[in-house]
């Protein structure tokens, strides 16, 4: 038997039929294979249509009822903002243009993770340290050396004031760069990473995030963000985070809010509203063109500047 016969077997998860067909006038197609002959001389094998009825068909479902639709909330934000945004985006693959700046933010995390990891270790850096620092993960790629240069002063100012305002927090830290996962209902799961956790004087949980004024998230999304990770926190710990607190490396200082119990459980209906109108593609452009519209990166390809559609 040859190979092709071999593979209909292999493949047949129950039955296999097998036919063959003469054609007139060629003589070649007259016969029968001698593999049919081969294969139904086999014990196992009918050559009259069986008596019994078939069986019942098995109704089609998919293999998994519902798929897990993971989310972080730097995705979310962008729902948030607009959901035609986040389709072209996320779904299609569209990816604002190329900053000169990019990789600032990036770099200045960077550097703030490793005054935490050896502030953990017990071995706070000082104002000494800062030039090295930022010497070591300070990389942008795209600036021109005028740029690289402001920069580099911006990023050793920023880090030289936050060593000098939080100095004395440093030693109270108890975790950096936390990942959480936050599964919700209806197969939803948020992913995300806590910047920092640390105790306060009194014993208190906080969570806290970094943020820059550049490309800054509306107040009210970091807002919901922290308390999905206090949530996250509770998950991990099994304690609900105390505190949230959001410094400003921009500008300097810190704001502190209590966990609000109520704004937890509506920004998680929001999140999960959100899943499952991902799942039915519900995601319009916003009604008419406004301020998140002119600062939209992906503009062009969504509306004109005067608020009627693009064609």
């Amino acid at each position: 038997m040859n190979a092709g016969c071999f593979m209909l077997l292999s493949r047949a998860e129950k039955y296999l039929f097998c036919s063959w067909s003469p054609i007139p006038g060629n003589n070649q197609q007259q016969r029968v294979s001698v593999f049919f002959q081969e294969l139904t001389s086999s014990q196992y094998a009918l050559t009259a249509e069986p008596q019994s009825p078939p069986p019942t068909r098995i109704p089609i479902r998919s293999r998994k009822s519902q798929v897990t639709l993971t989310l972080t909330f730097s995705e979310l934000k962008y729902y948030f903002e607009c959901p035609y945004l986040f389709k072209l985006r996320f779904l299609y693959g569209f990816n604002a243009p190329i900053d000169q700046a990019l990789g600032c933010g990036k770099s200045l995390h960077n550097a703030l993770v490793e005054i935490h990891a050896e502030s953990l270790k017990g071995d706070i850096p000082n104002i000494d340290d800062i030039s090295q620092l930022v010497d070591t993960h300070l990389h942008l790629p795209f600036a021109y050396p005028v740029m690289k240069k402001d920069l580099w002063q911006a990023a050793r100012f920023a880090l030289s004031r936050y060593l000098h305002e939080q100095r004395d927090t440093l030693n109270k830290l108890e975790h950096i760069e936390k990942i959480i996962e936050l599964k919700l209902v209806d197969g939803i799961v948020v992913n995300g990473r806590i910047d920092l956790i640390r105790r306060t004087d009194t014993n208190e949980i906080v969570i806290v995030d970094f943020k820059s004024n550049k490309r800054a998230q509306a107040e009210n999304l970091t807002q919901k963000q922290l308390h999905v990770y206090a949530v996250g926190y509770q998950q991990l710990t099994g304690r609900l985070a105390d505190l949230i607190e959001v410094h400003n490396l921009d500008e300097g200082g810190a704001k502190r809010e209590v966990v609000d119990e109520k704004l937890i459980a509506s920004t998680l209906d929001t999140v999960v509203e959100v899943g499952q109108k991902l799942r039915k593609n519900q995601l319009p452009r916003l009604e008419n063109f406004c301020e998140k519209c002119a600062a939209c990166d992906l503009l062009g390809i969504c509306r004109q500047r005067n608020g009627e559609w693009v064609i």
